[in-house]
């Protein structure tokens, strides 16, 4: 009898679901054939059987969350006997559940022989008089006085609840999906964790613009994601993270892009940027894009981001305050461009494409005066693009 466990893809993943049994119970299952599919916060994967023998038994069900190294199947022999009743036990879960059901059920036996259930048969004067002008019926609230008397405080929080109920309608309730769950954490500890600032400038994207028109085929953001590539290079500060009390600078330039997808917002990884001309980012976006789409982006395809650039100007979000994408140090935020009225270095009043950008910093250890060198950097990259630079 050999144990199926859900396996540990990467050292900081605790938890993963079984996305989809590609075997049945009662199939043969060869060593390295494809078992079943594993979904974890960043990915869904294929996971292969560790072991030959008959998939006597599934243990967990589809769709169900499991921490790391749970038994999730028996594979054996054909004919072997094999016990399974320590695999098949209540969940604790379960068994709170039941406890919880019994402990309630006893109560309610037990005043509904004394005859008070809900503790209406016993309340205060003045909350007998306080029900009747809120109309709360009695039996409904349960006393916390002394031998379960009801109190005037009772029947007010029993009207809160009523009242809270009677307004509050629920249309759905959405469980959140990896992705969510994923990123709710990791903002959630970026927030916790690391003290941020914003600076906002406005770019005149018109080189960008022409530089776009000029070559074809590549978007604004691929143009952006060069660009701040470029300018990491010089000012690879931000290209860093702190763990614990060091400073972790980064040789290699890997940009995290926010890319959109059926599961939620993603943010898959351009390896080594700087070297890579515009042309060629812009088709390795286009295929991650494609991956995310499909729910097809690997774990690789997440790994190792140096510094995030997020562009929503295409949804017509003129500004925002990103949050940092933990542990990376910074972040770049992009919008939409917008016809506006600008003084010229003439001092005539020109209508020009302005874009603004938003850099979000890790205050720990970046400071004002070093983001603004960059922030100001990368303005200056894109208002005086050429086509050379981004080559």
């Amino acid at each position: 009898m050999n144990e199926v466990k859900m396996p540990r893809l990467g050292v900081t993943m605790q938890a993963g679901t079984v996305a989809n049994w590609l075997l049945e119970e009662g199939d043969f299952v060869e060593k390295g054939d494809y078992l079943f599919e594993m979904e974890t916060e960043k990915a869904t994967v294929e996971i292969e059987a560790m072991n030959s023998g008959v998939l006597r038994k599934i243990i967990i069900p589809e769709g169900q969350e499991v921490p790391v190294n749970t038994v999730i199947a028996i594979l054996a022999e054909e004919d072997e006997e094999i016990n399974l009743s320590p695999y098949l036990e209540a969940q604790p879960a379960e068994e709170a559940t039941v406890q919880v059901a019994a402990a309630v059920e006893a109560v309610a036996e037990k005043q509904e022989a004394a005859g008070k259930v809900g503790g209406g048969g016993k309340a205060a004067p003045k909350a007998r008089q306080l029900a009747k002008q809120l109309g709360i019926d009695l039996a409904t609230v349960i006393g916390t006085g002394k031998d379960g008397l009801i109190t005037e405080k009772d029947v007010q929080n029993a009207a809160a609840v009523t009242e809270t109920t009677a307004e509050l309608r629920i249309k759905e309730t959405i469980p959140l999906n990896h992705v969510k769950k994923s990123m709710s954490e990791n903002m959630l500890n970026s927030w916790r964790n690391i003290p941020q600032f914003t600076q906002i400038v406005s770019v005149n994207m018109t080189q960008v613009l022409k530089a776009k028109k000029e070559l074809g085929g590549v978007s604004i953001n691929d143009v952006i994601v060069k660009a701040v590539a470029n300018v990491v290079r010089e000012y690879s500060i931000v290209n860093s993270r702190l763990e614990e009390n060091k400073i972790v600078v980064f040789e290699d330039v890997n940009i995290s892009v926010a890319v959109n997808s059926g599961q939620g917002l993603v943010v898959p990884v351009v390896k080594n940027a700087d070297s890579k001309s515009v042309s060629e980012i812009s088709k390795e976006i286009k295929a991650l894009s494609e991956k995310a789409n499909n729910n097809q982006l690997t774990l690789d395809d997440y790994a190792n981001g140096t510094i995030t650039v997020s562009n929503l100007g295409s949804l017509g979000i003129e500004t925002g305050t990103p949050i940092i994408n933990a542990p990376q140090s910074t972040i770049i935020f992009a919008g939409s461009i917008q016809k506006t009225p600008v003084v010229n270095e003439f001092d005539e009043i020109v209508v020009a494409p302005m874009m603004k950008l938003s850099i979000a910093y890790d205050h720990r250890f970046i400071d004002g005066v070093t983001a603004a060198g960059f922030t100001n950097a990368v303005k200056n990259a894109l208002e005086n693009l050429s086509v050379h630079s981004l080559a």
